[in-house]
């Protein structure tokens, strides 16, 4: 029987042969991806930990993937400048962000005017985790949290405590043992870690956390002394005969971390190209032996369903410590 096809079918049928012509360079794009250099933003300065790790993963996989991977650094507003670059760019995987995870999910509860959330993102592989360490200078009587916290209760609101910023990791960790303790610290705010070193070990600010990377050679050097590692549950790598701060009696663990995300609606075939790609970087014991023990991370790794459950549970953390700081988006 001879098929009469109704004016309306036509018309449908020439819009689905056109929808997959224009479809043909967009798919054929991603089987030849990448085909062009790929950009990896940065939201703190070279030097960091971000721009370090940024950088090794660009030197390591550029190679693998035919391409040069560019690492570029968009420093300001606490990491807002480079995420709102990142949200805004095309998602066909030329353009990547490193991150670490408060920007990812404490700034939105920081800050009112954000114009990015992490739902505009999509979530790649979570790097791994950044070791800190409470540290003190080197003239306060202290050896452990405890004496410590004896010590700041003996001087109500005069020890001060140095932090990156109201919402970054440094300041929760100081409104936390406030709030567990009763101790009353001067809080004293920072542009970044290597202005914070700097004033500690003169003693403009007695007492912050840190990376334990950061940290660890001004210890040895007798500059500052390390009275706490937060490394969870685990005893660290990184810190020595360092205490950790769990088996003083503190079970927080809001360690900063690293991730790797793209635009919102990256294809899959591109997520999955750079998640294994990463994934095989932290199996490699030339990788992880050279680079990782100099930043105090520990990784990750895993599908990038992995880092979806992990943004859930320090959005989850992270809005108790805001509830705790009365951290108010400004």
């Amino acid at each position: 029987m001879k098929r009469i096809f109704s004016p309306m079918h036509l018309v449908s049928i020439i819009l689905n042969a056109c929808l997959v012509f224009l479809s043909l360079p967009y798919a054929q794009a991603q089987l030849n991806y990448p085909s062009k250099p790929i950009r990896i933003i940065v939201p703190l300065p070279p030097g960091s930990t971000l721009d370090v790790m940024a950088r090794s993963i660009s030197y390591a996989l550029g190679p693998n993937l035919g391409q040069a991977i560019v690492v570029e650094n968009k420093i300001g507003a606490n990491g807002s400048i480079a995420m709102d670059a990142c949200a805004k760019a095309s998602p066909d995987g030329y353009t990547l962000c490193l991150p670490d995870g408060n920007i990812l999910t404490i700034n939105p509860l920081a800050y009112e005017k954000l114009t990015y959330d992490s739902q505009d993102f999509t979530p790649i592989i979570h790097i791994g985790d950044m070791e800190q360490s409470i540290v003190i200078n080197s003239s306060v009587p202290a050896k452990n949290m405890k004496e410590f916290i004896d010590y700041a209760k003996s001087r109500p609101g005069q020890v001060t405590w140095g932090s990156g910023g109201r919402g970054s990791t440094m300041h929760l960790y100081m409104e936390w043992i406030q709030a567990k303790t009763g101790v009353s610290f001067n809080h004293i705010l920072y542009k970044g870690p290597a202005d914070l070193s700097r004033a500690l070990i003169v003693g403009e600010v007695e007492s912050t956390n840190l990376s334990t990377a950061t940290v660890s050679p001004m210890v040895k050097e007798g500059k500052l002394k390390m009275i706490a590692v937060i490394s969870g549950k685990q005893r660290s790598i990184h810190a020595g005969d360092a205490v950790s701060f769990s088996d003083q009696g503190f079970d927080l663990d809001f360690r900063n971390w690293l991730a790797l995300v793209g635009p919102k609606a990256l294809p899959p075939e591109i997520v999955k190209k750079w998640n294994l790609a990463v994934n095989g970087l932290l199996l490699d014991k030339a990788f992880t032996e050279k680079v990782l023990p100099s930043l105090a991370v520990t990784p990750a790794g895993g599908p990038s369903e992995d880092l979806v459950l992990q943004l859930e549970r320090k959005k989850k953390l992270g809005q108790e410590l805001a509830r705790i700081a009365n951290l108010k988006a400004e």
